[in-house]
């Protein structure tokens, strides 16, 4: 990690071995913390395209670390620091874990290692793999942290339960602030197949359009009600069909092409 040098990516800066007790990592000052307890802050009152702006800054860290190979595994707001310039950086030494222990829960793991199994993709839940693609899928969730001012996601469903959520094709709801554009990426992002999904280089690429598109200064309320995840909705969009596993007895779910159709229902 010491050999990465990237504008978005946390940079490290060395490590002590003092004589007695743990190693010590040095990194460098990050004036506004982490960018979880940022956005979730009553102080400040970013608009819908400070929030973009976030996303893509880490869109561009996670593409050079792509790049380089590198698999992150543990993506989420939590993750990602902000410097006095409000400069987002992509990080994880194994920091948030103590922070945010919540939002990490054991699954069947032979060495029972705590997981951040709501930011896990599909396949990761099933086999503990991890690739760039199940980066981009963590990616997805962010996203959706940053329009949602760091709600949890899926707060009304079990962690023990998220695999068989996910297998009946059932994803995150459009934030209320969240443009249209952006919530397709974020479904994409969450394609049941690893290679459906966009890489981070096209990521970079369509989220930057929607940047330089999107006018007007929409600020995003912090508490904002969404309609709970037990209605059941299952979304299968017309760019990206889902067509997950059977389960038994599914629940009633109901079948919407698009994000139009989600807005029309609530």
């Amino acid at each position: 990690m010491k050999d990465f040098s990237h504008p978005n990516v946390l940079s490290l800066l060395g490590i002590c071995l003092p004589p007695e007790g743990s190693p010590l990592v040095v990194l460098p000052y990050m004036k506004h913390g982490d960018l979880r307890n940022f956005i979730r802050d009553e102080a400040h009152n970013p608009t819908v395209k400070d929030l973009m702006g976030f996303g893509l800054q880490v869109a561009r860290g996670m593409e050079y670390l792509a790049s380089k190979k590198f698999v992150h595994r543990d993506l989420a707001a939590r993750n990602c620091m902000l410097d006095e310039n409000y400069t987002v950086k992509v990080a994880d030494f194994g920091l948030a874990r103590d922070v945010y222990d919540k939002e990490y829960y054991s699954v069947h793991n032979k060495r029972g290692v705590k997981l951040p199994v709501k930011w896990m993709a599909l396949e990761s839940l099933q086999t503990h793999k991890f690739t760039t693609k199940s980066d981009v899928w963590s990616f997805g969730v962010l996203l959706w942290e940053l329009m949602t001012r760091g709600a949890p996601p899926y707060s009304d469903v079990n962690s023990f339960d998220i695999t068989v959520f996910l297998l009946q094709g059932r994803r995150l709801l459009q934030p209320e602030f969240c443009p249209d554009a952006l919530y397709t990426v974020m479904i994409e992002c969450w394609h049941p197949k690893p290679e459906r999904r966009p890489s981070f280089s096209e990521l970079v690429s369509r989220i930057s359009a929607i940047f330089s598109s999107f006018s007007g200064e929409h600020y995003v309320l912090l508490n904002t009600t969404y309609p709970s995840l037990s209605c059941h909705i299952r979304l299968v969009s017309s760019f990206t069909p889902l067509h997950p596993q059977p389960v038994s007895q599914p629940p009633p779910v109901l079948l919407l092409s698009s994000v139009h159709e989600l807005k029309a229902v609530f």
